[in-house]
């Protein structure tokens, strides 16, 4: 049998905690536009994707939103949302400018220098005041952090899920000796 089309989600909040006894939720952004949720109808929870639809939206501090749900009317409707993640479908999202990319697009990523040495996958971004900072897991288990700028990310190819990078003077330079000093162990 043919494999039915497949919704390709994106995250864009989590539920962090309730907010007082009337189902108002308090949600975490994790997007950077900050009324994205007053743009939407609804968005979908859970792993079955589950929709809901948005009654009502407003600004909490820092990067929350305290968000209620159409039929969700008291604290008991509203604890079993707690942690779930927002989603929408990627068919939703807003199209970035050239050269900028959605944090789902990275993750994952297989990333190489620029003479074709694996380092490893990008498991994880830091967002900082000034650049994002990519996590990458080696095979060997060690982290390597790249920051996010475009002296050191040359290419990203999406299609071929692969990152190419040209890392600064000293970035690498510390955690090669220490990988071959451990391939040199398991040789020794």
């Amino acid at each position: 049998m043919p494999k039915q089309n497949q919704t390709e989600w994106a995250t864009i909040g989590k539920v962090v905690a309730l907010f007082g006894v009337r189902g108002e939720l308090k949600v975490r952004l994790l997007t950077d536009i900050p009324n994205r949720f007053a743009e939407l109808d609804a968005v979908q929870l859970g792993p079955d994707h589950t929709r809901y639809p948005i009654e009502s939206v407003r600004p909490h501090k820092g990067e929350m939103v305290v968000l209620k749900f159409e039929g969700i009317d008291d604290a008991n409707a509203a604890e079993p949302l707690i942690n779930l993640d927002l989603q929408i479908p990627v068919s939703k999202l807003a199209k970035l400018p050239a050269d900028s990319y959605y944090q789902h697009d990275i993750l994952g990523l297989q990333v190489f220098t620029l003479d074709e040495r694996e380092l490893g996958n990008i498991v994880d971004i830091i967002v900082t005041g000034s650049n994002d900072v990519y996590v990458i897991k080696t095979q060997g288990g060690q982290q390597i952090l790249i920051p996010a700028i475009k002296d050191v990310i040359k290419q990203i190819d999406l299609i071929r899920h692969t990152m190419y990078i040209d890392p600064l003077p000293g970035l690498l330079d510390d955690k090669e000796a220490l990988i071959d000093a451990e391939q040199k162990n398991e040789k020794g």
